[in-house]
């Protein structure tokens, strides 16, 4: 009998994670291992036919261990965790040492890599930046997103390890598949620009944008989103996908005006009673000042998915979808609240 493909992938209980993992579970062809911290996640996990490992990337040891198993590392629990990162590269490393075969390693990091973070609402970037420019770099920002992805292509430099960073946009869509039914993976995203929007406007109880919100973000559905993963996974395994500096991937099919996002989940919650207007307004200075994150509603940031097109992927979700989307979002961040 042929061995079959060792994956270890983390952040499955997310949103990203777990419907890139409802993907590959159909693939009988690979055997996947799921970091997860929870004990009762893993054992719905094991029912589905999955390994686990109990623990987090704050587990150094762990993560070198398991990763020097595994053909395949597909880390999508942080885009910000230098040490996780850093220790399962040192697994990849050693996998290397001893097979003389270069494992693949999937980064998920964001649109956010690319922010201008002082756009503030009140105006969009003229150049669309694509995936596959030659200048990409030039525009990455000082979030924490590009010191891990820094680490991640320089490791594809030495030689050991064939490395790839996906850029998520905007992701939407309610999550549908056994992970959800199972209480394992989150059905709607819970760190984007529209969750936090929608989350904040609940608590001051009107709808909220920063500045004109005239700021310009990309926006990819969930399941065109879990597609590229799988892709960029079967295009690596067989080396026919490019890696380190030109391994990067952008997952984009529409563009967003903020302000437009804005009057779709404002209306929704005016219905519910949950915003005093049925139109968004701008977050005040001392609430900008106040409240973490706040700011990244007014960010600005313009991405194409060239390179991730060119792999073969063919997202079918445009931005009607998102739009309609928003609203559904809003209803199931309101559901959550409910239970």
């Amino acid at each position: 009998m042929p061995t079959k493909t060792a994956i270890f992938l983390t952040g499955a209980t997310g949103y990203l994670g777990g419907a890139t993992l409802q993907l590959l579970m159909q693939n009988a062809d690979l055997s996947i291992t799921v970091l997860v911290r929870d004990k009762e996640k893993a054992a719905k996990l094991e029912n589905l036919g999955l390994k686990t490992v109990i623990g987090s990337l704050d587990d150094a040891a762990l993560m070198e261990t398991e990763a020097v198993k595994a053909d395949a590392i597909m880390q999508s629990a942080s885009f910000e965790h230098v040490d996780g990162v850093s220790a399962l590269l040192r697994g990849a490393k050693n996998r290397f040492i001893q097979t003389g075969k270069r494992p693949i390693f999937i980064q998920t990091s964001g649109a956010a890599a690319f922010v201008k973070l002082d756009a503030m609402g009140e105006y969009s970037s003229e150049r669309v930046i694509s995936d596959a420019d030659s200048d990409l770099f030039d525009f990455k920002n000082t979030t924490p997103h590009n010191i891990v992805n820094d680490i991640v292509i320089a490791a594809d430099g030495e030689g050991y390890v064939r490395t790839y960073i996906v850029y998520p946009a905007n992701i939407y869509g309610v999550l549908k598949g056994p992970l959800v039914d199972a209480g394992v993976s989150h059905a709607f995203s819970m760190l984007s620009v529209i969750t936090l929007a929608i989350e904040f406007s609940i608590q001051r109880g009107q709808g909220a944008m920063v500045g004109k919100g005239l700021n310009r973000w990309p926006a990819a559905h969930i399941d065109d989103a879990a597609g590229l993963y799988k892709l960029i996974l079967e295009r690596a395994l067989a080396d026919e996908a490019p890696h380190g500096a030109q391994g990067t991937f952008v997952i984009e099919n529409c563009e967003y005006t903020f302000v437009d996002a804005a009057k779709c989940y404002t209306a929704v919650l005016h219905a519910h009673g949950k915003s005093a207007g049925a139109d968004p307004d701008t977050c005040t200075a001392d609430e900008l000042a106040r409240i973490p994150r706040l700011f990244f509603l007014g960010t600005d940031v313009r991405l194409r998915g060239d390179r991730a097109r060119k792999l073969g992927w063919r997202p079918v979700h445009g931005v009607e979808t998102f739009y309609t989307s928003v609203k559904e979002d809003t209803e199931a961040v309101l559901a959550g609240k409910d239970d």
